[in-house]
């Protein structure tokens, strides 16, 4: 019972960090779909980052749990289904994809970047801004990744 909640919390706050930055739309023109998400470096950027958070404001979390807050948070992001996103990050991860593994330390960076650890801990749901640095890791890690398809006519 205790992990469940851990991951609730986990799920929360990996969506609060994440949020704001989906929402600035900087294709504008166009819809992303599921496929628009399969990059490697993208993959490895938000699997890093949602696991980083989710072990930052809950501690240290079994693998299954881990895995479901990735595969929740990955999935209402990027519409790719849970089995694919973690059938993705094991085969990225086993073949030590490179653009996998530049995604991951960009995650690392930004959360550094975040806030401290202490600061960040003490909220129940954490308030994002926009920082123009953390702006710049995403748009490296995500933006320039993404295939968009163009909008319908």
């Amino acid at each position: 019972m205790f992990e469940l909640l851990k991951i609730r919390k986990a799920r929360r706050m990996a969506h609060a960090a994440i949020d704001p930055f989906l929402r600035r739309d900087p294709g504008g023109a166009a819809i992303l779909q599921a496929g628009d998400w399969l990059h490697p470096q993208i993959i490895g950027f938000l699997a890093t980052l949602v696991t980083l958070i989710a072990q930052r404001h809950c501690g240290p979390m079994r693998t299954h749990a881990l895995a479901a807050v990735q595969a929740h948070v990955l999935n209402a992001v990027t519409g790719i289904g849970p089995e694919l996103i973690g059938e993705e990050i094991c085969l990225l991860t086993s073949h030590e994809d490179p653009a996998f593994a530049v995604g991951a330390r960009g995650a690392v960076a930004f959360l550094e970047m975040l806030r401290p650890a202490t600061e960040l801990d003490e909220l129940d749901t954490p308030v994002m801004t926009l920082d123009p640095a953390l702006q710049r890791l995403w748009e490296e890690h995500v933006d320039q990744c993404l295939r968009r398809s163009p909008r319908p006519q």
